[in-house]
């Protein structure tokens, strides 16, 4: 793993220790064991006693962590390895109120470290802003991969994973809703004077219902707000999904002008803020914590592949022999998908993820000498996908 900073400092408390960079300072708190803070990212290490399993504390921060702040979103849970003791890694978005109006510091992103030792739970959480995960994230998970149990540790890890929550329901985009005429007479006006006979139109006459334009052809600040990117002939970055049942959804969004499209018939026009619109991005992905385990298989056919991302009555099925030799990726190959599409401006090639109901995520790779990558993907790497289609220049 590339690291920006050498991790030269060692801190320890009564149940830890870690390594940072020298230049994060220590900081004097009585809530917390230890604090450490630099380069806009806080370590919080929090023990106490406990002889609860580590699927038991778990499942009871899975339940607790939504409600501690409202709209947080979890976006993965993953068993870790490294600590020397039973360990969960859960990471989450805290939203930021004040972020719609960008006078705020933005969404926070978390990384919570529990594991157990038989006698204490540890907490170490890594928090910074979400505009910076790019920036940040190779030093963060540096400095979560030096943590180790201090002292004695006498449980042991079980072989039966605790169950995961079940899905929050997909946030509904509120926007006056449109039709496509009325839609394309709307991105007509951009940079235009209206033109009279547009009221007469159908699509004109659903823009003045809707309040998007005045009876005798004024343009609120509102609507004009939302023709910005238009004026500007800027590019969207678009989420398109194919579903199980043959529906094709797609949402464009592009500085804070965002078109929601669920089916053919009609879009809702709206504005959100950018982190807004990678929280919206989220639900509709079905990001949520779900047990990630690895294909055995690296790569496939890219004509098998291609059939069964395009779905309908010609999916195929997997070949007999890699479905016996990698059952996890049978399964996953069985179950209904949806395929989703993430395309930014300027890149020719779109991020290209599944989502495999009742299982989880894979993404689909480069294509070379007949084989496409195909590998299995954890929810929170799903996420980081979004931001850096969505936050990332």
């Amino acid at each position: 793993m590339a690291v920006p900073v050498p991790l030269g400092t060692e801190d320890r408390t009564a149940r830890v220790v870690l390594r940072r960079p020298d230049s994060w300072q220590r900081a004097d708190t009585a809530q917390a064991d230890l604090r450490v803070v630099g380069d806009d990212v806080v370590v919080t290490v929090r023990s106490r006693p406990s002889d609860r399993s580590i699927g038991d504390e778990n499942a009871s921060l899975l339940d607790r962590l939504p409600g501690s702040v409202d709209g947080l979103l979890l976006v993965g849970c993953d068993v870790w390895t490294t600590v020397g003791a039973p360990a969960r890694l859960v990471e989450y978005v805290r939203p930021d109120a004040s972020a719609e109006e960008d006078d705020g510091p933005g969404d926070i992103i978390g990384a919570h470290l529990l594991f157990v030792t038989g006698r204490h739970r540890v907490d170490v959480t890594v928090e910074r802003p979400l505009a910076r995960l790019a920036d940040t994230d190779d030093l963060v998970f540096a400095v979560l991969d030096s943590v180790r149990a201090v002292g004695p540790v006498t449980t042991g890890a079980t072989r039966d994973l605790e169950p995961l929550p079940a899905p929050l329901a997909q946030t509904v985009v509120s926007g006056p809703r449109l039709s496509p005429e009325a839609l394309a007479t709307l991105q007509s006006l951009a940079g235009r004077r209206w033109n009279p006979t547009l009221l007469r139109t159908p699509g004109g006459r659903e823009l003045v219902d809707a309040g998007l334009v005045g009876r005798f052809g004024t343009l609120p600040a509102g609507t004009q707000a939302l023709l910005e990117p238009w004026v500007a002939e800027t590019q969207p970055t678009v989420l398109e999904q194919h579903r199980p049942d043959g529906r094709v959804s797609s949402l464009q969004a592009w500085s804070r002008t965002v078109v929601d499209a669920p089916d053919d018939t009609g879009a809702v026009l709206t504005r959100l803020a950018p982190q807004r619109v990678v929280a919206l991005t989220a639900g509709r992905l079905g990001v949520r914590p779900t047990w990630t385990f690895p294909f055995r298989t690296g790569s496939l056919r890219a004509d098998l592949l291609d059939r069964r991302l395009a779905g309908g009555d010609d999916a195929p099925e997997l070949p007999s022999a890699v479905a016996e030799a990698d059952p996890r990726l049978a399964r996953f190959w069985a179950a209904p998908w949806t395929v989703s599409y993430l395309r930014r401006p300027g890149r020719p090639t779109p991020v290209t993820i599944v989502h495999a109901e009742g299982i989880g995520f894979a993404r689909v790779g480069r294509t070379e000498a007949g084989a496409s990558a195909f590998a299995a993907e954890s929810p929170a790497n799903v996420y980081r996908s979004v931001v850096r289609a969505f936050l990332t220049p």
